[in-house]
């Protein structure tokens, strides 16, 4: 089953805790224990709200299922958007996710979170931006390799402009 991890972007500031966490923890399995989490982003000036909601969304993505390598099968996975999702859902958005199923960065189930997600965010929060933070999120708790370039235009949303090599 989903869990709820839309509230994470409530706070304006969480574009810029998800940055730090990817810059210092190369491997999702390699945080600290909360408190001490918690502590690292206090002292690197982030607010009580903010390490909150991270703290919160770390824990919730720790239980997302790891991804098995038969959801990569050849064949791809035909998603159907019902009325209201079209509606919330931009093209923009739909369109991204549909290229990172198709570039084989993220699979169906992965795809299915990041929507569940998004749905969940104000609809003033359902972005494009907030989208590849998200698929940036999953991919990451999920150690899953991403060809450089799709890889290097979702971290653009966290630094405004491409950051791998």
């Amino acid at each position: 089953m989903l869990k709820y991890v839309g509230f994470c972007f409530e706070n304006t500031n969480m574009r810029e805790v998800v940055a730090f966490l990817l810059e210092h923890f190369a491997d999702f399995q390699e945080f600290p224990q909360s408190d001490d989490l918690g502590e690292m982003l206090e002292e690197a000036g982030f607010e009580y709200e903010s390490i909150s909601q991270t703290l919160t969304c770390v824990h919730l993505l720790e239980e997302l299922p790891e991804t098995k390598s038969s959801l990569h099968a050849d064949t791809p996975v035909l998603r159907i958007y019902h009325p209201e999702e079209i509606e919330l859902l931009s093209a923009e958005i739909r369109g991204l996710l549909h290229f990172l199923e198709n570039s084989r960065a993220i699979n169906a189930q992965q795809r299915e979170y990041i929507i569940h997600a998004l749905i969940h965010l104000p609809y003033e929060q359902m972005t494009l931006e907030n989208a590849k933070v998200l698929a940036l999120l999953v991919l990451w708790a999920q150690r899953t390799e991403l060809p450089t370039l799709i890889g290097d235009d979702l971290m653009s949303v966290l630094h405004g402009k491409g950051t791998m090599h």
